[in-house]
């Protein structure tokens, strides 16, 4: 799409929404392209991070008890019914 600046300072926010919806905006002046508005690609999680959280599944997993302590809505009920 094209767009001439005074477009663009009217209508910021629809061409913005197109371009993040993968449309390019060409804005021109005076005929003349002076900027291009494209989407941003979504980020990808860094290989590090997807290694450095399975290590850290393995960890808990290796280190789990098994025992899992009561929840808080748990010890209330328990509480509510020793009153009576």
């Amino acid at each position: 799409m094209r767009a001439t600046l005074e477009e663009t300072q009217s209508d910021l926010a629809r061409l913005v929404s197109l371009a993040q919806q993968g449309e390019e905006v060409v804005i021109a002046s005076q005929g003349r392209v002076v900027a291009r508005l494209t989407g941003v690609p979504p980020a990808k999680p860094s290989s590090g991070r997807q290694a450095w959280l399975a290590k850290l599944a393995r960890l808990r997993k290796s280190t789990a008890a098994g025992k899992t302590s009561p929840t808080t809505e748990e010890i209330l009920d328990d509480l509510r019914s020793e009153r009576g």
